[in-house]
């Protein structure tokens, strides 16, 4: 009878356990892949290059990819910010801290060679590389991204240090403020009077500031957990929603940058309880399992090399030069290509964030 007691014990101990494993979301990873897509589009094709219809239509929505990357972020980062832990906190800090001195660094030599091989004109001097690292915005335009990351996840923490019980309150307020802010015509007043470097960065934070706070809000409700369990009317809604803003642009006659006012936060959020709604339990096939996370699994490192890329690869394919679909496909391709090798040679250091 004692065996057999010891026995049950540690079968609920290890069913208690398997309950408690999260299950890994394979329709957020694929949307991940899909935004990514959409930001190497916005940057490295030309809509005239193709009357095709199709191609036109699936690369339309290009201006979703920063707000549902900046709700994701912080939808997976809420627990953890919460915990206040110093460890993982400075872990967050490091991943993104890492890519965004290196690999501008590393472009920045690069620069130097082909200016001299291909007469070229690519920024090069100190004074280049000194911006870029200071705003995150110059010859690697899209680094503004892990500065905005870097300086919210510290916002984000100070508030939660000091307001503890309440931080989740004075988020919400900071919110409204911010869309207040927008609407009200300040954020562009204020964004007008910026130096032309520190521009971009500081008014895609003012914009960005929405989006972290609502993915946080996600993750602190686990709102995206909770909507597993009406699939059918959220997904439903969800597009209808989706639907609604798309056709009538509503939300969106304010002044500012690419991401400005409520639109794309409210539709961004949309897509993402839509993919999260993807049956990640029923694939129970270890190979296809492998291959989903083998192909959304370098999502940042194609973000961090797509623009760079683009200005070397010119001397080699006239697709590319010529901004057409195909040459999307190859520059994406090459730019992951990089970061599966990458991560074979530096997964196991530090460098391996500059690749996934």
């Amino acid at each position: 009878m004692k065996h057999e007691y010891l026995d049950l014990n540690k079968k609920e101990i290890h069913q208690q356990k398997t309950k408690r494993v999260k299950i890994f979301n394979y329709g957020l990873a694929i949307l991940k892949v899909i935004l990514e897509f959409l930001v190497v589009r916005n940057h490295n094709f030309n809509s005239k290059s193709t009357k095709n219809k199709f191609i036109l239509y699936i690369t339309k929505e290009r201006f979703l990819h920063v707000p549902s990357f900046f709700i994701l972020s912080f939808n997976f980062m809420c627990n953890n910010l919460l915990s206040l832990n110093p460890k993982i906190i400075s872990n967050r800090i490091m991943r993104l801290l890492i890519p965004y001195f290196i690999w501008p660094t590393i472009i920045w030599k690069l620069n130097h060679y082909y200016n001299k091989i291909y007469k070229s004109n690519l920024p090069d001097t100190y004074l280049d590389l000194k911006l870029q690292l200071l705003w995150g915005h110059n010859y690697t335009p899209q680094f503004w991204f892990l500065w905005n990351l870097s300086v919210i996840t510290i916002l984000f923490t100070m508030i939660i240090f000091i307001f503890r019980k309440h931080s989740l309150f004075i988020l919400q307020i900071i919110l409204i403020l911010f869309y207040a802010a927008q609407y009200s015509g300040y954020h562009y007043y204020i964004y007008m009077k910026y130096y032309t470097y520190t521009r971009k960065t500081l008014g895609y934070f003012f914009e960005s500031i929405p989006y972290t706070v609502t993915g946080f809000t996600l993750g602190y409700y686990k709102i995206i957990d909770l909507i597993q369990k009406n699939k059918i009317k959220t997904f439903f809604l969800s597009i209808a929603i989706y639907k609604l803003l798309a056709d009538y642009n509503i939300f969106i006659d304010i002044k500012g940058l690419l991401y400005k006012g409520i639109k794309f936060n409210i539709q961004a959020t949309c897509i993402i309880f839509i993919f999260s709604l993807f049956p990640s339990d029923k694939i129970k096939n270890k190979y296809i399992k492998k291959i989903l996370i083998l192909i959304t699994n370098y999502t940042a490192g194609v973000y961090y090399l797509h623009i760079a890329l683009r200005h070397y690869l010119i001397y080699y394919f006239d697709d590319i030069k010529n901004r057409n679909f195909r040459g999307l496909f190859i520059t994406y391709f090459i730019c992951y290509s990089i970061c599966f090798f990458g991560m074979i040679i530096f997964g196991k250091t530090p460098l391996k964030y500059l690749f996934c």
